[in-house]
């Protein structure tokens, strides 16, 4: 049996992590990676069953603070513990319920379709300054501007102020989504906190005079129904909706898009039968997603695959290799994008789905069939590397794109 490399982060996995996700997956389906210092679970069935268990905590933040960090530590980052630790998605029942229910009210059907002139007004202005163009950075010039804009409109939030939530996303996304190369990146997270809460408070107490028709207001306005949910509840909830929806729907069009120029036959399939870019769009998440995989905590002692796992013990659930799995999908290597059904975890699933994922879906949907329609002779003109993060799965920039 080969010996399983224990480095995430080798830059071969980093490359191309399906042959590793299939080692796991077939010989060892629970296993204990002594470099990360936690379980890793590759099969669908075991991560999805992860994901609906309430013996797996969504917790990982405060085990961190208490068992990784100092006490100079812990008091010195204070606030990023009480930030993350209010995020819905590092909450388990009963906050978790509760807080996810006040969250949701903002993202009702009638909310979402609200944003889609928002949407379609961001992919114009975006697409035509591209006309005329020989060659664009499609990170740069879309997939990292363009999410961005369409969350600050949301909130409510000036266009001239995106700017400054890249840099504060980037400073958390290179926390949470384990990057490295940065051993300032918890004083960057804290920095950037300190700073995004500090401008989302202004916007708050113009609200409070002037309420508008943005995300701000409508939390606002449970708050005042609801006097368990105070002033940081809403300002961390923003907090969340600009890191959760920048990079992963960033990396979600790179992902996707390059995926594409690379399978031409499926684009020009897309191209041809627009009808089925709901179906592409769930192939991108499934077979290239920004996400690669969780974490959760075991909340007692429990038995995987044979193997005793320890309250306390920390598991990676790699979503990317449960979206590969040949028991639940047939022929999982190759881009199908008119596989129905796709039940694939890139949201992840349960109580933790993602509560952002008809905006995503609604986002790709409309620049996609714009830049497909616009664009015809499209062409990858550079390579493909990586990022290396654990759970990330992002390309480095620049993507260059060819238009003529």
């Amino acid at each position: 049996m080969p010996v399983v490399n224990d480095d995430l982060l080798d830059p071969e996995i980093v490359q191309n992590p399906s042959p590793y996700y299939q080692l796991l997956r077939e010989d060892h389906p629970c296993y204990w990676n002594e470099r990360w210092r936690g379980w890793v679970l590759t099969r669908y069935d075991d991560v999805y069953g992860a994901l609906h268990s309430a013996k797996m905590l969504a917790d990982r933040i405060t085990p961190y603070f208490e068992t990784r960090l100092n006490d100079e530590e812990r008091a010195r980052f204070a606030l990023t513990y009480e930030v993350l630790h209010s995020f819905v998605v590092f909450l388990d029942p009963p906050e978790h319920t509760h807080l996810r229910k006040i969250f949701s009210r903002a993202f009702t059907p009638k909310a979402v379709a609200t944003m889609r002139g928002v949407v379609e007004g961001y992919v114009k202005d975006f697409f035509d300054p591209w006309e005329g163009r020989h060659q664009v950075d499609l990170n740069r010039d879309f997939a990292y501007p363009f999410p961005a804009n369409v969350i600050a409109s949301i909130i409510g939030a000036p266009r001239e102020d995106v700017h400054r939530f890249h840099k504060w996303a980037d400073g958390l996304t290179t926390l949470l989504l384990a990057g490295v190369g940065d051993d300032q990146r918890m004083d960057r997270a804290q920095d950037a906190l300190i700073e995004f809460k500090a401008y989302l408070k202004g916007l708050y107490d113009e609200r409070v005079k002037h309420p508008r028709d943005d995300m701000m207001s409508w939390l606002m306005e449970v708050q005042r129904q609801d006097p368990t949910l105070t002033p940081d509840d809403v300002l961390h909830s923003c907090i969340l909706l600009v890191n959760a929806g920048h990079e992963t729907t960033q990396d979600l069009i790179c992902n996707t898009l390059t995926t594409l120029l690379q399978t031409p036959d499926q684009l020009e399939l897309l191209r041809a039968a627009p009808q089925h870019m709901k179906t592409g769009i769930e192939e991108g998440l499934r077979y290239n997603g920004p996400l690669k995989g969780t974490m959760r905590v075991a909340g007692e002692d429990m038995a995987i695959h044979g193997k005793e796992v320890r309250e306390g013990d920390r598991i990676l659930l790699l979503m990317g290799a449960a979206n590969r799995d040949p028991s639940k999908f047939a022929d999982p290597e190759r881009f199908d994008a008119t596989r129905n059904p796709n039940p694939h975890l890139s949201f992840s699933h349960g109580i933790h789905f993602c509560l952002g994922a008809p905006l995503a879906r609604m986002e790709m949907e409309i620049a996609f069939n714009e830049l497909l329609r616009r664009f015809p002779k499209m062409e990858l003109a550079s390579s493909i590397k990586w990022d290396p993060r654990i759970l990330g799965r992002s390309i480095e920039a620049p993507v260059n794109i060819r238009l003529d």
